[in-house]
């Protein structure tokens, strides 16, 4: 499952490098590779956030739309300080 396999190492990526709050991972994949084939490309902490940017479209395909999203941002950094 390619899906399940980005997920897990998108967190331990994200998880590994301290990051907080929302990032994007961005993979390639290497058909050489065979089941190793997903790549880490990077971990963006500052990804797009216009309603048209991909952590948005991300969020809403999870359910959440985009004043939701602002606001869990908002909480979770107010959390942190």
């Amino acid at each position: 499952d390619i899906r399940g396999a980005c997920l897990s190492l998108a967190r331990r990526a994200h998880d590994a490098l301290g990051c907080t709050g929302l990032t994007r991972t961005d993979f390639r994949w290497d058909d050489t590779r065979g089941v190793d084939g997903l790549i880490i490309l990077e971990v963006n902490t500052q990804p797009g956030m216009t309603p048209t940017s991909l952590a948005p479209e991300q969020a809403a395909h999870v359910g959440m739309d985009f004043p939701a999203l602002m606001r869990w941002m908002v909480e979770d950094a107010l959390c942190r300080s």
